[in-house]
């Protein structure tokens, strides 16, 4: 399969990985509340007829999702016996620490397209759905933004020291060795305080907007629950989609245009 049908199927696999879940809600609230009817904006359905269009929904993204999933592993599976069978075994011993790692890229290229395009797609329906509300949430996020960034210059001033030394690994002595302990695991520390940010910021974020937009005052056809939900998911799927590009970032080298 060409990259660009790959990349195509991954991104609307994540799509539908997130719009059931958001579309299940208000099926789930009629249930809950014993109502036979439910109302979407200006939209109405039956319960039955609504029940039914998410069971498709469902089916979808159960096919669409294992196609996805099956085609990225099975596009890996055939580079990796390419690599086996047409490459000699002395020349495939020198090469298969950079032939796993340009697997790993496209996979973290992959998952990280399959998550951003989901992500910004729910986040630009939130603002839709109430632009006062989805405003202040962005310029929230924005701020926040600030703060990661900083985090990522430590976090590249750390791996760009322990890459210098690191380029020489063989001929380090006992000190510099030690150095290179120290900047790996003070990357490692950035790291682990970069990945481990997104809840952290998007629920923070929301539950300040919330408060913001409460004491301001809602617009009067702000659904706050099914709003927040579809905020909650896009910006959840475009933190992952930022830290996969984290991942990929240290592996570009390893990625060829065919």
């Amino acid at each position: 399969m060409r990259l660009e049908k790959l990349m195509a199927l991954v991104a609307f696999s994540g799509i539908l990985e997130t719009l059931p879940i958001i579309a299940s809600l208000p099926l789930l609230r009629a249930v809950f509340l014993g109502h036979e009817i439910i109302t979407l904006g200006a939209i109405e359905s039956s319960l039955v007829g609504y029940a039914i269009a998410l069971g498709i929904l469902l089916s979808l993204r159960f096919f669409i999702g294992r196609k996805a999933q099956y085609s990225n592993a099975s596009e890996r599976i055939a580079l990796l016996t390419e690599f086996r069978k047409e490459t000699p075994e002395e020349e495939r011993q020198i090469q298969k620490v950079n032939f796993g790692k340009s697997v790993q890229a496209i996979n973290f290229l992959l998952v990280g397209w399959s998550q951003f395009i989901p992500g910004l797609l729910f986040t630009l329906l939130g603002l839709y759905l109430s632009p006062k509300f989805g405003g202040i949430t962005i310029l929230i996020i924005s701020i926040w933004m600030l703060i990661i960034a900083k985090i990522k210059q430590q976090q590249d001033f750390w791996h760009a020291k322990g890459s210098e030394l690191a380029k020489k690994i063989d001929t380090l002595n006992a000190v510099e060795l030690d150095e290179l302990h120290h900047y790996r695991l003070k990357a490692a520390k950035w790291d682990a305080t970069n990945k481990n940010l997104r809840e952290l910021v998007i629920i923070s974020s929301l539950i300040v907007s919330l408060v913001i937009n409460n004491y301001l005052g809602m617009s009067p056809n702000f659904d706050s629950i099914l709003i927040v939900i579809v905020f909650l998911r896009g910006l959840q799927q475009l933190f992952t989609a930022y830290i996969m590009s984290q991942q990929l970032s240290g592996l570009t080298n390893f990625l060829e245009k065919v």
